[in-house]
């Protein structure tokens, strides 16, 4: 309680999103971690840059580190300008708005996520079934293949269907296993019992029962990521946060072996 505290800042709609308890466990777990208090700010959707860091300066004078979505980038840069001493990170972002900055940088690990997808959807799916890929917009080259390799290591011989969220599919009786990298309603709405594996901030309690799998990439659950990582850089990768539903999951006996898919790493080969 007398270190200094880790901020976040959140607004209104995250906080639906991901789940007022679900935001209160989550930062007290967090703070476990890293031994020091983490305190999500919460802001209007709407606020200006100076309001943000005003709640930011608020809620401690000086914490280890303030972290902020890309969203409120230009609240983050004052608040710097404000608090040059006290490393801030921003989730995200395009290279041409990282000119010119002091700020650190945050990005999602792509690969590493779809290595670990991959070894997920191919232990739901089994080798009698094929798995469908929903993306939103384009997926490189590395990216598949790294949700390819993912799929290999864990014994999937076929290759994966890759599609466009806005296509049409009908033929589900054939597929074991949906990943969706982008809006799932739409797959949702259609009520298959098929595991399903999503790339969301959602509160996992939301969702149906046919989501096994969540992956977090939310600035909460990649705080105590960054702050561990071992030096300083414009810009730092770390992987999502796999969040298993266990009471979802038919075979108990396998929730050990499941449990390691979490942690194993990426390897291009």
């Amino acid at each position: 309680m007398i270190r200094t505290p880790v901020l976040v800042v959140v607004d209104t709609s995250f906080s639906l999103l991901y789940g007022p308890l679900r935001l209160r466990l989550k930062s007290y777990m967090t703070s476990l971690e890293l031994f020091r208090r983490v305190i999500p700010v919460e802001v209007a959707e709407s606020a200006g840059s100076d309001l943000i860091a005003l709640a930011v300066q608020g809620a401690s004078r000086s914490p280890r580190a303030a972290f902020f979505p890309f969203r409120y980038l230009e609240g983050a840069r004052y608040y710097k300008n404000q608090n040059p001493e006290i490393p801030v990170f921003v989730m995200g972002g395009s290279d041409s708005s990282r000119a010119g900055t002091d700020l650190t940088f945050v990005s999602t690990d792509i690969a590493q996520d779809l290595y670990r997808a991959g070894l997920f959807a191919a232990y739901f799916a089994g080798n009698d079934k094929g798995i469908l890929f929903f993306m939103d917009g384009d997926l490189s080259m590395e990216y598949r293949n790294a949700f390819r390799q993912g799929l290999k290591d864990q014994g999937f011989i076929n290759d994966p269907y890759f599609l466009s969220v806005t296509t049409e599919y009908s033929a589900y009786s054939d597929i074991g296993c949906v990943v969706t990298a982008g809006p799932a309603a739409k797959y949702v709405e259609r009520n298959l019992k098929i595991p399903l594996i999503v790339f969301s901030w959602v509160d996992p309690s939301l969702t149906p029962r046919s989501v096994k799998l969540v992956f977090d990439d939310s600035p909460i659950a990649l705080a105590a990521k960054v702050l561990k990582s071992s030096e300083p850089a414009e810009e730092i990768y770390v992987s999502s946060e796999p969040v298993l539903l266990f009471d979802r999951l038919e075979e108990k006996k396998d929730f050990r072996m499941i449990s390691r898919f979490s942690k194993e790493k990426f390897e291009k080969i």
